[in-house]
């Protein structure tokens, strides 16, 4: 992707915001400076493709967490990382395959990054902890021993308290908070077991292309109503194969994505146009509009009807 313009916007001694502008949408970062060696990164995009040209950086390790939508890593070796809503990810930058693409399928992720440069936090956390301080490296290679690019775990209750308060810091006391808060994420590591997400698997760019093509597929033709067997034959996969690496990329089955996909371009239909309920159900995929309309209010909380008359009010 090429940006048609890029804006840092602020750079101070504390933070650095950063916004990147493409034909297809937005890019925004904001670097706060938490410790010498230690940036805490807000990432929020709502664009579909980006490129990171990263160098390798020696030392340099990586703890990201994904608050809202689902990201792809797309990184020069060959391997995919998956993230969705409450995944952690850790891992080492300074392998030459590092520089990546990411995917985002819903055009739209909100996420951390914490990056720590090890010959330069080590000492900081070294006099902060005195006797008991933690070795940074040693911290990152428990989540490395299968991949350098590191380990994707999911979400769970202590997790989601720990990275929740990232994303809702008063601006007062950012700095402060973030110092605590950072130091509270490392230290809350040492206890977790580096046990990979459950379920994962890996896809190779045979199957990352052809799931995307399959995805065009859907959202071009959302008025057919397409069958795994249909779907896996155009795309050259089994149809196993398709139902699982489909739910690795977009986070859900096919039928429960369609059906989310149906209901929100039908609540767009209902907003931006004059057509029917009957009509707009059709459009979307719905011979039946008592079908449509119970699946409409299973995701909006209203039917069609209330809907249309509460957004245009």
């Amino acid at each position: 992707m090429k940006w048609k313009e890029v804006l840092q916007i602020r750079q101070t001694e504390d933070d650095n915001l950063t916004l990147m502008e493409s034909a297809s949408g937005k890019l925004r970062i904001v670097a706060y400076t938490v410790y010498p060696g230690i940036t805490l990164q807000y990432i929020t995009s709502h664009v579909q493709n980006v490129t990171f040209p990263a160098r390798p950086r020696p030392d340099v390790f990586a703890i990201n967490h994904c608050e809202k939508g689902r990201i792809e890593c797309h990184f020069q070796n060959g391997e995919y990382l998956y993230m969705g809503k409450g995944d952690m990810s850790i891992g080492w930058r300074d392998s030459a395959g590092y520089c990546h693409s990411a995917f985002f399928p819903s055009s739209h992720y909100h996420g951390v990054s914490l990056i720590v440069h090890v010959p330069e936090a080590q000492p900081v956390l070294d006099r902060l902890l005195t006797d008991d301080s933690l070795d940074l490296s040693g911290l990152c290679n428990r989540f490395c021993h299968h991949s350098r690019f590191g380990m994707i775990l999911e979400e769970n209750t202590s997790m989601r308290h720990l990275f929740y308060e990232l994303y809702h810091v008063p601006e007062p006391i950012r700095k402060r908070y973030l110092r605590l808060k950072v130091m509270e994420i490392l230290l809350f590591l040492t206890t977790l077991e580096p046990v990979q997400k459950q379920n994962q698997i890996q896809l190779n760019k045979k199957q990352a292309d052809a799931v995307k093509e399959i995805h065009y597929l859907l959202t071009q033709h959302v008025k057919e109503r397409l069958t795994i067997n249909e779907l896996a034959q155009h795309g050259g996969l089994a149809a196993t194969t398709l139902k699982r690496c489909f739910k690795e990329m977009y986070g859900k089955t096919i039928f429960q994505y369609m059906q989310e996909y149906r209901v929100s371009e039908a609540a767009r239909l209902l907003i931006e146009g004059e057509e029917s309920i009957m009509e707009i159900a059709a459009r979307v995929g719905y011979e039946n509009s008592s079908k449509f309309a119970k699946a409409f209010q299973k995701f909006t909380g209203l039917t069609p009807s209330m809907y249309r008359q509460k957004r245009k009010s």
